[in-house]
């Protein structure tokens, strides 16, 4: 399972496919981790994978997500919804 780091906060990402990125997230709001895409309504890692290079990360400091980094749960303007797809273009 792959990880970006910046500072103090440290991000679990996961990807699948390929073209264009298409970041998705899991549902669950503060709580959202990767681990919730199999119990989903849809899976869209599974839906999107054929046409799309899909990424998806736990919320920074989510219950049971492998993510974390100061600032609680959510931070505006802590980046990670653009700096994992970017990382991860790379």
């Amino acid at each position: 399972m792959p990880f970006f780091q910046k500072g103090d906060v440290r991000i679990r990402y996961e990807e699948t496919g390929s073209g264009f990125p298409l970041l998705v997230t899991p549902g669950g709001g503060l709580n959202s981790r990767v681990s919730n895409w199999p119990t989903a309504v849809i899976n869209a890692m599974e839906e999107f994978k054929n046409d799309f290079r899909c990424i998806t990360m736990d919320q920074r400091n989510a219950n049971g997500g492998e993510s974390s980094g100061d600032g609680g749960p959510r931070r505006a303007g802590a980046g990670e919804e653009t700096a994992v797809p970017d990382q991860s273009w790379r």
